[in-house]
């Protein structure tokens, strides 16, 4: 811990997203192979991007609709409040299991001095948002079936989709790059993931929640955009509705974005070595 603790120094974490413009082309290429991969060889094929979330929520909603009688409130449904909170989910789920792993996954690449390492959670991110596509198109078709209303306010759900990869790329380079020192990380990020699911708004309403510990809410950046894409296509509140709690979100965004810049950069150099 002291030796890595050593590395965290002052790096302009900007030299990322320069990298990541020059190499858009080949970002796109892996992340399309990536997608590629997961299906080849089966029968279904691409089909499972959509058999497995449909999947998933038939389960959830039997569990909690059913079951444990889950209510949001409204006129909202609850499998359109459940689905509503688990695309951003999804999505950042995705971003962080696949990025823990990104760079001890491909040491042939990390060992080429002109390839650029940072780019590969970029990569995990571009391949979520096909995640986020699939099951953006259930949720606009569960609001089309239940009557519920269309809104131009639609559109600032690409506010908290920018807001979300910002939040996990800083975490992606975070956790990629501790996890080739130490594997420990990827069981760990499997851990904190599962956890932060359930002290996050996603299967049960903000409502449930005592007034004393709503403050501490604010201090879970997912709480923030699971509740930004429920104001956005359940409750039609426009995003300048919530200026503290933006305060907030960014704080601890954009501390964990640097953050995670600088750790990935000053560690960086040593990658090849200990692959």
């Amino acid at each position: 811990m002291i030796r890595l603790l050593s590395f965290i120094h002052n790096t302009n974490p900007c030299i990322f997203l320069t990298k990541i413009l020059a190499f858009r082309a080949v970002i796109r290429a892996m992340a399309v192979r990536e997608i590629h991969s997961r299906y080849v060889g089966t029968f279904a094929g691409l089909s499972w991007a959509v058999i497995h979330p449909l999947v998933m929520v038939g389960i959830y909603w039997l569990v909690f609709s059913v079951g444990f009688k889950v209510r949001p409130g409204g006129d909202v449904p609850f499998i359109v409040f459940f689905v509503c909170g688990l695309v951003p989910w999804l999505v950042f789920q995705e971003i962080l299991t696949m990025s823990v792993n990104a760079i001890t996954k491909s040491p042939h690449l990390v060992k080429k001095v002109v390839f650029p390492v940072e780019v590969l959670p970029v990569v995990s991110l571009l391949v979520s948002l096909a995640t986020k596509v699939v099951m953006l198109v259930i949720l606009l078709a569960m609001i089309t079936v239940h009557s519920l209303p269309w809104s131009w306010l639609f559109l600032q759900s690409l506010y908290y989709l920018i807001a979300l990869n910002i939040f996990a790329l800083g975490l992606g380079w975070l956790v990629s790059s501790i996890n080739v020192f130490y594997r420990d990380m990827g069981h760990g990020v499997t851990v904190i993931v599962g956890l932060w699911f359930w002290l996050t708004p996603v299967v049960w309403p903000p409502s449930m929640i005592p007034d004393r510990f709503e403050a501490w809410m604010w201090l879970n950046p997912m709480y923030y955009i699971v509740n930004g894409y429920r104001d956005t296509f359940l409750y039609s509140i426009p995003v300048w509705d919530r200026g503290f709690e933006h305060l907030w979100f960014w704080t601890i965004c954009l501390f964990f974005f640097v953050l995670g810049g600088r750790i990935f950069r000053r560690l960086q150099p040593e990658f090849a070595e200990v692959l």
